[in-house]
């Protein structure tokens, strides 16, 4: 699959197309989240079950995150990649008939929600390894940090289209577009050329490929120092996004394309800040941007708490969106940088790992949301995560000061 003749990246066609399909499937990923959250709130009226969704979907992390790891690591990850879109078009296809026929459930939501939160996982495990070894290995950093950047532009427009389609075509619209989509990523899928970099692993156990990727990130205290900031950022920051949406109809009295325009502006700071990331930041210092970067995410969110009114509340939630930026576009390509090829996927088993302690925070900030109301609660967990980070960064000042994280 390498090709270090290809000159530069985007003339590498694998690159192009592993680019391609995490963008739209980021997309996806963003439409059905704002699609679900819209569409459950107006079913029960609880921020407690909307947060539970996003719950269900950040579940799997834990429990199948270095599990799916050590999986793609034995077996060929081309095929594995293409039977992910064969699950996405029967479940987004079941869940479109159910919603046609008048008969869709919460509880079918859930099911779906939870099938995609495990297929979000192979992205770490699957995708982005394939995406790094179609590249030659001084341009990986480069690389990731621009399929980071493009994914995260994902926000700009995945919630919009999500809020629109709901609004006017009902959740069938949604799940037959999904559906659709789908089978064209699984198309474009096939004609990936795929080749591994280094042999699939069958001779050792999945206990000792455990202990083995374990050991490595404990040796490696730059991706110790990854995972943490990782862990702060996905307990007390992700979880506020679930609110944006309740917050928006709630508080502010927005429509479901409002709700959808109010989430976008997150994902239009997060294009900019992601073109900042892609064109104007060189990989060594990945580190600093995806420290600062969860920093402004959470001062944003704050801020986004206090406010009563749509024209501060959008700019607000834009420039939080620079923060995710800042943070997502890099994490990925700090482990990728950090990690040999041989533990690329288990190390990014272990990242999803660690974004899986998410849903405790989903769960936190639920409660607090029925408890005090959907403000009071991003309130309290922007607080607590600002603390968590700042004892982070005096703590463990790895990341900060933006040391080595080449493989050792």
């Amino acid at each position: 699959m390498r090709n270090p003749k290809s000159g530069t990246l985007w003339l590498n066609p694998n690159f192009r197309k592993l680019l391609l399909t995490g963008l739209v499937m980021e997309t996806m990923r963003q439409f059905e989240t704002l699609a679900v959250a819209v569409f459950v709130f107006q079913k029960t009226g609880s921020p407690f079950y909307v947060a539970m969704m996003l719950f269900i979907q950040r579940a799997p992390l834990i429990p199948f995150g270095l599990a799916l790891g050590v999986f793609a690591d034995r077996f060929n990850r081309k095929v594995i990649f293409v039977s992910i879109f064969v699950v996405l078009v029967a479940t987004a296809g079941t869940l479109g008939l159910l919603a046609a026929q008048d008969r869709i459930q919460i509880w079918h939501v859930a099911i779906g929600v939870f099938i995609n939160g495990v297929i979000w996982i192979t992205d770490f495990s699957v995708r982005r390894p394939m995406l790094a070894e179609s590249v030659d290995s001084s341009l990986v950093g480069r690389a990731i940090g621009i399929d980071g950047a493009i994914r995260i532009s994902a926000l700009a427009f995945g919630p919009a289209l999500g809020g629109a389609l709901l609004q006017f075509t009902g959740m069938q619209g949604v799940y037959f577009f999904a559906c659709a989509i789908y089978a064209g990523l699984g198309i474009l899928a096939i004609t990936v050329k795929y080749r591994p970099a280094i042999a699939a692993i069958t001779k050792t156990s999945f206990a000792s490929d455990f202990r083995s990727a374990l050991g490595y990130a404990r040796s490696r205290r730059v991706i110790v120092g990854i995972l943490l900031i990782t862990v702060i950022v996905d307990l007390w920051a992700t979880p506020i996004r679930s609110m944006i949406p309740v917050i928006g109809k709630d508080e502010l009295g927005l429509s479901p394309f409002l709700v959808g325009v109010l989430v976008s502006a997150q994902g239009a700071g997060a294009l900019i800040g992601a073109l900042l990331v892609m064109l104007r930041t060189n990989p060594i210092r990945y580190g600093r941007v995806y420290m600062y970067g969860s920093f402004l995410y959470l001062v944003a969110a704050l801020l986004f708490s206090l406010s009563d009114w749509f024209t501060v509340s959008f700019p607000v939630v834009l420039i939080g969106g620079i923060g995710l930026a800042a943070f997502s576009t890099t994490q990925s390509a700090l482990m990728l940088m950090a990690a040999p090829p041989e533990m690329r996927s288990r190390m990014l088993g272990l990242l999803a790992v660690g974004i899986g302690i998410g849903p405790l925070g989903i769960l936190n900030i639920g409660l607090m949301a029925r408890w005090f109301g959907a403000p009071n609660a991003v309130t309290i967990v922007s607080v607590e995560g600002l603390i968590a980070l700042t004892c982070a960064a005096i703590i463990w000042p790895i990341i900060r000061r933006g040391e080595d994280v080449s493989p050792a």
